[in-house]
């Protein structure tokens, strides 16, 4: 997912191909290099506005998939039962702020639990 995140921030093709294949802390230090985000970015042809409901959409999109295809990632998020989740860093994102991240993961685990 970081590797992901990160890549996002880069607008060539190649340098995001590189970053999104990186993970942990390797693709956060590889996303800090990145040249200054604008307001928006271009993924898959379409727009996005950093920090608004597409970006978020589109990181749920994500995590949707790690969950779909990593059993690990899926049972352990499974295993939290109905707990609430959090998602603390650092340094706060001001894109996807740590709560929300928290909450796309627990709306995850709601949709895997009952099968839909």
């Amino acid at each position: 997912m970081e590797g992901f995140w990160q890549s996002l921030k880069f607008s060539d093709a190649a340098d995001r191909r590189r970053v999104a294949t990186l993970s942990g802390g390797h693709a956060k230090k590889s996303g800090d290099s990145a040249p200054p985000a604008g307001i928006t970015f271009a993924y898959l042809g379409q727009t996005i506005v950093r920090g608004a409901w597409d970006h978020w959409a589109l990181m749920r999109r994500a995590c949707e998939a790690k969950f779909d295809q990593d059993s690990r990632a899926r049972s352990a998020l499974l295993a939290t039962a109905n707990r609430p989740l959090t998602h603390r860093v650092p340094n706060e994102s001001r894109t996807i702020p740590g709560v929300l991240m928290a909450d796309i993961w627990m709306q995850i685990r709601s949709t895997l639990r009952n099968g839909l």
